[in-house]
């Protein structure tokens, strides 16, 4: 028996209880065990941590860019390259070609200069200088050659009735002119007509001969040709068509003046027959305002009254236009003459009679109620046919 066997004598000793295997309690062994999820977690993230690590020092680094010999020769140059290539500094001074360049040749292998490359600056502000700009070079107006604006303006009283008004010619229409729904405009259509032909005839036969025995300007005499077409032919030949064609050829005669190849000679004698037909239409203009009963003895009807009104108007609207295109024309001839004011005259009649407009052109009695709208307008045409028929007689003196 062992001094520390407590078992009385007689008595069977009982068997120890085993002591089981494992950490004392309170252990690091206990605690890693009971934390052992979390142990474990923290290794393998410090595993691949290291993993990481050793794998990008080995294939992640960038090998160093080798430096050109330019480069190394130039040390100025290193920070301009250290720069991204959207900012990279650009050298002010061009660098010469490669021709220019130095070879290989023992004669070109001198000391070589390297021109420092200068930063581009920004554009600096600098006060703008108050040097007073150069005047503006003005082109004075080209002058109107001999005969230019006369032609011009016969051109012009045609082409506002045949192509700026509303319908264009209408006496040739079929609604408008054989019809007579707007009497009032044909028959001021064919008073600037009638003012057309005149000044065409006096231009073919007078004013661009010198002579009678020089010939005629082929471009005028066939304006005049298709002037005469008669103004209600709708076609075959066409009136208006007509009148587009005169037109086109007197602007071939205005060419030809510019040219040298045509002729206007402005004589007196010359504007004196000009003057002598427009007094013969102004009077017969003037009797048809006047007169009470027709040539038949019946008495005016209130249907031709506004017939002879605005025939009379389209006759001072056209004729006013080739006076004032006379002064301009004529303005020596007269100034010689002193007839200037004679001209002004007619001008300022044959305007106030164009520009006659009533609501409704009445016949009354000269002394009734209503107005005699042809009276009205005989005054101005009658002044102006006196004006014309003064200018003559003083035309023709010496």
């Amino acid at each position: 028996m062992t001094p520390n066997d407590t078992s009385k004598p007689g008595q069977v000793p009982s068997p120890a209880t085993p002591t089981p295997k494992g950490p004392p309690p309170g252990g690091l062994v206990h605690l890693i065990l009971q934390h052992r999820f979390f142990v474990v977690s923290l290794v393998v993230l410090l595993f691949l941590a290291v993993l990481f690590a050793w794998g990008g020092r080995r294939g992640g680094s960038i090998p160093p860019k080798p430096v050109e010999p330019s480069a190394a020769a130039a040390p100025h140059d290193a920070p301009a390259a250290a720069l991204p290539k959207e900012i990279e500094l650009k050298p002010l001074i061009p660098t010469p070609p490669k021709s220019a360049q130095a070879s290989d040749s023992p004669a070109a292998t001198g000391p070589q200069v390297t021109h420092e490359p200068a930063l581009a600056l920004p554009p600096s502000k600098t006060e703008p200088s108050h040097v007073p700009p150069a005047p503006a070079v003005v082109t004075p107006p080209r002058e109107p050659v001999k005969g230019e604006v006369f032609t011009l303006a016969l051109i012009q009283i045609m082409d506002e009735q045949v192509n700026k008004t509303w319908f264009g010619w209408r006496p040739n229409t079929i609604v408008f002119g054989k019809m007579g729904l707007t009497d009032n405009v044909n028959n001021l259509q064919l008073g600037v007509l009638e003012v057309a032909r005149r000044t065409v005839v006096v231009l073919n036969e007078h004013m661009t001969r010198f002579a009678t025995t020089e010939a005629y300007n082929p471009r005028v005499n066939e304006a005049m040709n298709f002037f005469m077409v008669s103004p209600d032919k709708y076609w075959f030949p066409s009136a208006s068509g007509k009148y587009r064609e005169a037109a086109q050829n007197l602007e071939i005669y205005i060419d030809g003046l510019k040219a040298g190849r045509a002729r206007f000679y402005s004589r007196v004698d010359y504007l004196i027959a000009l003057f002598s037909n427009y007094k013969d239409l102004l009077g017969s203009s003037f009797h048809n305002l006047l007169k009470d009963t027709e040539a038949d003895g019946q008495p005016v009807s209130w249907f031709m009254t506004d017939d002879y009104f605005y025939y009379s108007q389209g006759i001072a609207l056209a004729m006013a236009e080739m006076l004032e295109a006379i002064t301009k024309e004529f303005h020596q001839e007269l100034q010689k003459k002193n007839a200037h004011k004679l001209l002004d005259d007619a001008i300022h009649a044959l305007h106030a009679a164009s520009h006659l407009s009533p609501w409704l052109v009445t016949n009354g009695a000269k002394d009734g109620i209503l107005a005699n709208h042809r009276a009205n307008m005989s005054t101005y045409i009658g002044e102006a046919e006196h004006v014309i028929s003064t200018m003559m007689s003083q035309l023709a003196t010496n």
